[in-house]
């Protein structure tokens, strides 16, 4: 056969479907040989096509010969015993009649039916069409009696219409048929024999599906149940469900009968089925909701909110525990509600396995804004850590990338609640939410996050736990979520269990990439056999702070004998690292340490010339190989040349950080301090972005150091006049008032390890003690002035009764923007240099960090003097001088001549 628009015979894929008896490739061959001109072929084609139920192909053809010439040619094809041409007319007939011609389509439909051609369906649907129904059901019967299941499924439609009892009675014996053949029409039975008044008869079909464990039938058997006789059906039914252990049927019956709005009921199969659960029974919320009631019948206020923050956090177990206890306290429509919220975290498989991760918290757990992260029953957060997020872009050193933020008016917050009181060897949690703008719960204790802008997609934000040996925690204790612009995400349960009796403080911090944002404080005594008691402590608050890329946080913590260190990023928040146990008090080596490099800023030292230099390194390279774990040592190496500022975060300051000197086989890059910008931060107290230069004041000790006068004048000429103080009472009237500007001294400042720090006015000394009620009152905060002890081991700290006691943690406590001191006895004029060089540098405009990286290079030029490393600095690197103060001019910086002069701190 040639070619042509419909292709070669036994080639082309029209033909071959076509012959397959596929009607659409009849229809699409038949239209390609009509446009090929081979009009019988086509015709043919299309009339196959009608046959096999195309009535597209109907249409194509009327349109192609035209309606009256293919009616005339069908009719004499029908008479003449044509079984597909007599379908086909009949199909033109009712197609072309609009209603007049049915009768006749009728005719032709039954004589093809007759014989033997499948068009029974358009028989009956031109029947109702004509209006001959009861033909129509007639023929329906006589199909479904030979098995068409379709036609007995409109049969029993139709029987099903109105309310005849006959009518309704041949429903139930077809229905009954089709069953018998396998069809699942056991519910459409049950209705009909309801609406036929045969209600036992449906009892009796409701109750083979019960036996058959047909959970709405059972559901259905409780309903129907007299009133008075609910109770009993219900407990016969679960009998036999329970003997089995047939738990998650029992709890499917129970959401049936929820359903049903039986909610009694419900709950007695619900309670059935955790009855047989041993995650439940077994689980800490479970022997948690056992506790005695302090009054019997009667919620218990803490035991309550602690199942309502481990359902919270999506704990299906904690939640099923929690509405068998709202349940026994009288809340029959909450636990209904926690029921069926926990039945559907079970269907959706949000469970998996247990995931012990318990070692420090040793490794970090990420979730999206609104998701939860896959957990057991019970336990903590738990997942596996990671880079925090993927390589970013590289950014140079000492710049700021700014992130594509969404504008907003409203600030997210930190907020964290724990229970005040908890009963030993109980499970206790902590709950942290970031709510955003008016979304904030006063319940608990919280801390606005001002100045963190999540990106349009949202920022990631981490919070990292540090709790007592007291409390086991059940799970990782750091956890990072994605913040979104404008809403709250998903809160965040931390799960301890209660092993020491006492008070137990909880620190909860939480970090931008690197760099710390803000901390909140939480208190639980533990006593045995004690209430649960949820009395939130007083709010925390923080200052403006941004999130820097490139600032890496080296988290220190101390556990008995042992220290923990870990580093934070933006690239990676690694997991917490146990150092080894100390070998003796890590303070007596400090001691030792500073001794020499007291000796060494005086010129008394052993060592001269490269000598001291040597001495030095060795001594940080000591620090570094001792101190800092081999894992954490890898981790910076890592990070190293993405670093744009290195913080130290810690709340046990006895060791020198800044003598820290990291080397590696083939990586010797020198001291920390000149490598970025190092800085520390005490947690617990906030850190502010920007640092007012408003009237700076001036404190000079009774008796003042060699150059005092000198260093005084050099820094006016840079800050301003301001306001010299040499008395006690100037100092603290200073400080109560709240001052926005620097707050410089120049004194001696006398330090003893057993009695801390010293500095001598002319009406009495100034002892950190002084300022307990400037942190209480949290005088400085509203100023954030810089403050600048320009004196000997200034930032030296002692123990106090909870916490480590000196300036730095004074001032920074009290509100200060950043706090400058000494770790060891400086020399006068190298201390000089530095304050000149920082000063001159931040009124620059430069930030905090870089401020101080220059003013160490600037002092660090003899290298048998120590001073440059001696400075300490708590703050924000990024930290700049407000915009709203003019700073004098940089240009009147003058350094002072490299003249030897003593050693600024008393001799001891």
């Amino acid at each position: 056969m040639s070619g042509g628009k419909a292709g070669r015979e036994g080639q082309d894929w029209r033909w071959r479907l076509a012959a397959a008896g596929d009607a659409f490739a009849m229809r699409v061959l038949a239209t390609a040989l009509a446009e090929d001109g081979r009009h019988d072929e086509a015709v043919a084609w299309w009339e196959k096509a009608i046959a096999a139920g195309d009535e597209t192909a109907l249409h194509q053809l009327a349109d192609h010969m035209g309606a009256r010439t293919l009616e005339a040619q069908l009719r004499r094809r029908a008479e003449s015993g044509d079984e597909t041409a007599m379908g086909n007319l009949a199909k033109l007939l009712v197609r072309n009649s609009g209603g007049q011609r049915l009768a006749e389509a009728v005719h032709w439909l039954t004589l093809a039916v007759r014989a033997g051609v499948t068009l029974e369906r358009e028989l009956v649907a031109a029947l109702d069409s004509a209006g001959r129904s009861a033909e129509a059901e007639d023929r329906l019967r006589h199909m479904a009696a030979a098995g068409d299941l379709r036609a007995l499924r409109d049969l029993v439609r139709r029987l099903r219409e109105g309310d005849d009892g006959e009518r309704l009675d041949e429903a139930v014996v077809w229905l009954t048929r089709g069953i018998a053949a396998g069809e699942p029409w056991e519910w459409d039975l049950v209705a009909v024999l309801d609406r036929a008044g045969r209600a036992d008869e449906a009892e009796a079909r409701l109750r083979r599906l019960a036996d058959r464990h047909d959970v709405k039938a059972v559901a259905t058997l409780v309903r129907r149940a007299p009133e008075n006789m609910r109770a009993q059906v219900s407990r016969r039914e679960l009998d036999g469900p329970v003997r089995a252990r047939a738990v998650d049927h029992v709890r499917r019956v129970a959401a049936a009968l929820a359903r049903l709005d039986l909610r009694e009921e419900a709950v007695r199969w619900w309670t059935a089925a955790d009855a047989l659960d041993d995650r439940v029974l077994s689980s800490p919320a479970a022997r948690l909701a056992a506790r005695p009631a302090p009054v019997s019948g009667a919620p218990d206020s803490g035991v309550e909110w602690q199942l309502q923050e481990m359902a919270a956090t999506d704990d299906v177990t904690a939640t099923r525990v929690l509405a068998g206890y709202l349940a026994r306290t009288g809340q029959t429509a909450e636990a209904v509600r926690m029921w069926t919220r926990a039945d559907a975290a079970d269907g959706r498989g949000l469970w998996g396995d247990v995931l012990e991760q318990r070692a420090l918290g040793g490794t970090s757990d990420t979730v999206t804004s609104h998701g939860v992260q896959g957990g057991a029953p019970g336990d903590g957060v738990v997942a596996d850590a990671s880079p925090a997020d993927a390589e970013s872009e590289e950014t140079p050193a000492g710049t700021v990338e700014e992130p594509d933020t969404a504008p907003a008016t409203a600030t997210h917050r930190l907020s964290a609640q724990m229970p005040s009181h908890a009963g030993l060897y109980e499970p206790v949690s902590l709950v942290v939410r970031v709510p955003f703008g008016a979304d904030h719960d006063d319940d608990g204790v919280s801390a606005p996050l001002a100045g963190f802008r999540p990106a349009r997609d949202g920022s990631p934000l981490t919070l990292i736990v540090r709790a007592p040996a007291g409390l086991d925690p059940q799970g990782p204790l750091e956890h990072t979520l994605l913040v979104p612009p404008s809403d709250a995400p998903a809160p965040v349960r931390f799960a301890f269990l209660t092993r020491e009796p006492g008070l137990h403080r909880v620190q909860v911090s939480a970090w931008a990439g690197g760099t710390f944002l803000t901390e909140i404080g939480l208190e639980v005594t533990v006593e045995r056999d004690g209430p649960y008691a949820v009395e939130p402590p007083s709010t925390a608050d923080m200052g403006e702070i941004r999130a820097h890329p490139g600032e890496v946080t080296l988290l220190v913590d101390r556990v008995g004998d042992q220290y923990t260190f870990r580093l934070i990023s933006d690239r990676c928040i690694y997991g917490a690292v146990l150092a080894q146990a100390l070998t003796a008090a890590p303070e007596a080596a400090a001691e030792r340490a500073y001794a020499m490099l007291q000796r060494l800023a005086a010129g008394r030292g052993e060592y001269s010339g490269a000598h001291a230099r040597r001495w030095m390194k060795e001594t940080g390279v000591g620090l570094w190989t001792e101190m800092v774990p081999d894992a954490v040592k890898e981790q910076f190496w890592q990070l190293r040349d993405h670093i744009t500022a290195f913080s130290v975060a810690s709340e046990h300051d006895v060791l020198p950080w800044e003598l820290l000197y990291p080397v590696a086989p083939g990586r010797d890059e020198g001291f920390l301090v000149q490598q970025f910008p190092v800085l520390r931060n005490s947690l617990g107290q906030t850190r502010s972005s920007v640092l007012p230069i408003g009237e700076p004041h001036y404190v000079v000790s009774a008796r003042a150091p060699v150059n005092g006068d000198s260093e005084i004048e050099s820094i006016r000429r840079i800050l301003g006049t301001g306001t010299v103080v040499d008395t006690l009472d100037g100092v603290l009237t200073v400080i109560d008032a709240g001052t926005t500007g620097p707050l410089h001294f120049t004194c001696h400042n006398t330090f003893d390890p057993g009695g801390g720090s010293s500095i001598l006015l002319a009406d009495g000394p100034f002892v950190p003690a002084l300022l307990n009620s400037a942190v209480a009152r949290r005088a400085l905060q509203d100023g954030r002035p810089l403050v600048f002890v320009n004196a000997c081991r200034a930032a030296g700290a002692v123990p106090q009764y909870t916490r480590m006691l000196g300036w730095a943690q004074q001032f920074m406590g009290a509100g200060a923007g950043a706090f400058v001191g000494t770790l060891w006895a400086v020399r006068s004029d190298s201390a000089q240099r530095f304050a000149e060089a920082f000063y001159a540098s931040l009124s620059a405009g430069e930030p905090l960090g870089t401020a101080v990286h220059r003013a160490r290079s600037h002092a660090g030029h003899d290298e048998t003097d120590p001073t440059w490393l001696a400075y300490t600095v708590y703050g924000d690197p990024a930290a700049i001088v407000s915009t709203s103060v003019p700073a004098p001019a940089a240009a009147a910086f003058s350094p002072a001549r490299a003249v030897p002069t003593p050693v600024r701190c008393e001799d001891t």
